[in-house]
């Protein structure tokens, strides 16, 4: 069984591009590309920052998506964190495993940061919100 660690930051995404690359009509699958960006607010030692993220997304008949993305977090001060992330989702929830890379030896706490991420759609607002647990 997996816990759920604790909360180290919240998240408000906004898609700035999205598009159809493929479609097996067959199938019923779509791929599609997507980027967006966002603020992230950090608690306690997480900092707080702007993220730059794209990937990719499978859509099936069913409604779930699987997608693969990558970014930058760039936190206050300039420096940069490197992100890759997978997730699935079905009705506008979304279930995310996001890991963090870098090389810069002050943020050296972050590579390899494994966190999850309980993620929804704001059809309101058109963003995504979410918040970040630290797994590993």
């Amino acid at each position: 069984m997996i816990t759920v660690g604790k909360k180290i930051f919240e998240e408000v995404d906004i898609p700035t591009n999205s598009r159809i690359i493929s479609e097996d009509k067959d199938k019923s699958i779509i791929e599609r590309e997507s980027s967006w960006t966002g603020k992230l607010k950090g608690v306690d030692s997480f900092p707080n920052g702007t993220v730059e993220g794209h990937g990719r997304s499978v859509i099936f008949e069913n409604g779930i998506s699987i997608s693969n993305w990558q970014g930058i977090l760039t936190i206050e001060n300039g420096q940069e964190i490197s992100f890759v992330g997978k997730d699935t989702s079905k009705n506008d929830k979304y279930y995310v495993l996001r890991t963090y890379f870098t090389h810069n030896k002050e943020l050296r706490d972050f590579d390899g940061m494994v966190c999850f991420l309980d993620r929804v759609f704001d059809s309101k607002n058109k963003s995504y919100t979410c918040e970040g647990y630290r797994l590993i």
